[in-house]
């Protein structure tokens, strides 16, 4: 009776010792496979950093951004908006839609076209000269604003300059910063 025991313990220890065998390879494969799947990932992974000028070092993630990042996109989305000209408003307003997701378009584009067809008709210049100190960046809700001295051109005719505050709205999803809308909040005196 014992060895018959001792037969079945000794063929439990075998069954044991095969599955133990069997579980450590089966684990080490996945292993394997994780650290290459891991490390295709993470040598593939590309980011473009805008905007072109970078003044100052900033840190961006898939999933978050820090306030210098969200200060110069900020500045770079004011300047295409509002530093226009007849011959070049096409253009920076063409790279100010690049940043608008596809769900905003319908809002956003005919506003532009209509405004860059007005610059054109009237000959009309814009600069906006941002106010040191004047700055206010909110990382959670992802808005940057800004206020500054607005001076426009028509035609030969320079418009007395407005004191004005821009809200720049922004988004930032998967790695990717995209512009939510341009709205002026207020003139001063």
């Amino acid at each position: 009776m014992e060895n018959k025991h001792q037969g079945h313990l000794l063929a439990l220890s075998k069954l044991l010792n095969f599955l133990l065998v069997f579980g450590f390879i089966t684990s080490m494969l996945v292993n394997v496979t994780l650290g290459l799947s891991l490390a295709k990932t993470s040598s593939e992974k590309s980011r473009t950093l805008v905007p072109p000028t970078i003044s100052q070092a900033f840190t961006v993630s898939d999933t978050a951004i820090d306030a210098p990042y969200l200060h110069l996109m900020g500045e770079y989305f004011l300047k295409l908006k509002l530093n226009v000209t007849p011959a070049n408003v096409v253009r920076q307003y063409g790279l100010l839609l690049d940043y608008v997701p596809a769900q905003n378009w319908p809002t956003i584009q005919p506003v532009l076209i209509k405004d860059s067809e007005h610059i054109k008709q009237y000959n009309t210049t814009s600069r906006f000269d941002a106010l040191p100190g004047k700055t206010e960046i909110s990382i959670e809700n992802m808005q940057f604003k800004q206020t500054g001295h607005l001076i426009k051109t028509v035609g030969d005719r320079t418009l007395p300059s407005e004191r004005v505050t821009y809200l720049v709205q922004m988004d930032y999803s998967n790695g990717v910063i995209e512009l939510i809308g341009i709205k002026k909040q207020g003139v001063e005196e």
